[in-house]
């Protein structure tokens, strides 16, 4: 378990690595966007401005700049633009000029995005301001034309961690300099001390100050420079002999407590006791499968009201009527019973409704690619597929969709069970997996539907026996396999 485990939190540092990369990439592709629009560039090469024209430029980054970034984002970000020949134009209207002053002085002048980390205040907190700033060269000339700020919503950062299971170790994330990025600062020089020790691309290595036996595992983004640390307790990754031995104490005294007379009222108690307690745990099982259901993704509907929003604005109204019928129908399968299984057809046209909505949020989506004959009948967790299938987006796909990637669903029995793979040929794990039951550790905090809590669910709902299965290869793609009880849709006779 403690070799799956250390796999476990690797993959974790590395995923968050990868993820990073891939939402500071998009933020890149973004700026791009921006510089590349032709009133723009106009706007930067005026010499001058009257009253009207000024009006005028505001009024353009405002609605067609804005619209764009927010099409292609499908959230509402904050962006300025400072001219070198004096413009200003600023999309949250309390950002002025000399606030983002500080912030110039650390762009490079080299065309490439500076990444900045806002923290005037020198506040040790857990969440800092991330700002992706770049020099504007006209694409025409090269003629430096002046600056674009674009800041990361703390929402945006908050999905890298939201599927991931981090209840029992800690996460830090570091700039080249050793400023924190995420997570909540080690003390004093143990700060100072830990970057110090991350010297490779990536490791792990185990705390050698006094008291201090944590397991560090670290990886290094080539892309950003950024460095992940996981920080494992001693108490998570090597468990202390005294809790074994309390084991067997405790055993001991059981054996000698029944070794005397009052053998028969103390098995009674033990059988009471041991009933109690399995009829509060198939109640307890009922209310966290409840509570684990109506998790409904926060940042999904988010983004999606935000799309809606914006082909609003541009009087798409076909489209609008899609997007909100496919999220209708959503909402009503994902409220009903999560107790009463669902047949796979079902399952499947809820993953049809999710893939409609994010053609529209990403411009295309993969192909699909469905395999049940023999299963048809058969009946399932409902939420099971649709959450690998967004686990695919987010962590496949992540560098944009093309005509020959694909979303391959395939259900077959094997013996008294129903398997249901799920296989992707996005980036693949960052190492080669074959066929590792998925790891999860502590609870999820309400962090919304994911890998962890359809794992959960299924082992509530069928034992230990059923979760999720993992497998693939490093740029070959991945397969998830859902593992439960080969069940038949009950007829109305």
């Amino acid at each position: 378990m403690e070799r799956r485990n250390l796999e476990y939190w690797q993959m974790t540092v590395e995923d968050i690595i990868h993820d990073l990369d891939a939402k500071i990439r998009e933020y890149d592709n973004l700026s791009m966007l921006a510089l590349l629009q032709e009133n723009t560039l106009d706007i930067l090469l005026r010499r001058e401005f009257d009253q009207i024209e000024y009006i005028e430029a505001c009024s353009w980054m405002e609605q067609q700049l804005g619209i764009k970034l927010f099409l292609n984002q499908s959230i509402p970000i904050s962006f300025q633009i400072l001219g070198n020949n004096g413009f200003y134009y600023s999309s949250d209207g309390e950002i002025f000029q000399e606030d983002i002053m500080p912030l110039i002085g650390q762009i490079e002048k080299t065309g490439r995005i500076s990444i900045i980390i806002d923290d005037a205040e020198g506040k040790q907190t857990e969440k800092k301001n991330v700002i992706i700033g770049r020099y504007i060269y006209s694409y025409k000339s090269l003629q430096p034309l002046g600056y674009l700020l674009l800041s990361l919503p703390s929402v945006e950062l908050d999905k890298i961690w939201s599927d991931k299971d981090l209840s029992d170790i800690k996460i830090l994330v570091l700039n080249e300099n050793g400023t924190v990025v995420y997570g909540e600062a080690e003390a004093g020089s143990e700060q100072k001390e830990l970057y110090e020790s991350l010297t490779e691309e990536a490791g792990i290595f185990q705390g050698q100050r006094k008291g201090d036996r944590k397991l560090y595992i670290y990886e290094k983004s080539d892309y950003t420079g950024w460095t992940a640390v996981a920080i494992v307790p001693r108490s998570v990754y090597h468990p202390s002999i005294w809790n074994i031995s309390k084991v067997f104490l405790g055993a001991g005294a059981i054996v000698i407590l029944l070794a005397s007379g009052g053998a028969y009222f103390l098995i009674k108690d033990v059988y009471d006791t041991k009933l109690s307690n399995q009829m509060n745990e198939i109640a307890r099982s009922k209310a966290e499968m409840k509570a684990l259901q109506t998790q409904i993704n926060p940042h999904f509907l988010y983004n999606t009201l935000s799309a809606i929003n914006m082909y609003s604005v541009l009087e798409d109204t076909e489209t609008v009527q899609d997007i909100t019928d496919a999220l209708s129908s959503m909402f009503r399968y994902a409220v009903q019973n999560p107790l009463v299984p669902v047949g796979i057809e079902e399952e499947l046209e809820h993953v049809r409704n999710y893939l409609r909505i994010q053609g529209y949020r990403m411009g295309g989506i993969p192909r699909l690619e469905i395999d049940i004959a023999g299963t048809e009948n058969v009946v399932m967790l409902r939420l099971s597929l649709q959450p690998i299938v967004e686990n695919i987006f987010k962590h496949a796909f992540t560098d944009g969709v093309g005509g020959e990637q694909f979303i391959r669903i395939h259900a077959y029995r094997d013996g008294e069970n129903l398997l249901v793979d799920v296989e992707d040929n996005g980036r693949g794990p960052s190492m080669e997996v074959d066929h590792m039951e998925y790891v999860t550790d502590g609870e999820q905090n309400g962090r919304g539907i994911g890998l962890s809590n359809v794992h959960k669910r299924l082992k509530l709902a069928y034992g230990e026996g059923a979760g999720l299965w993992i497998s693939g290869r490093p740029g070959k793609g991945m397969t998830i396999q859902i593992c439960q009880p080969y069940l038949v849709k009950e007829t109305e006779e």
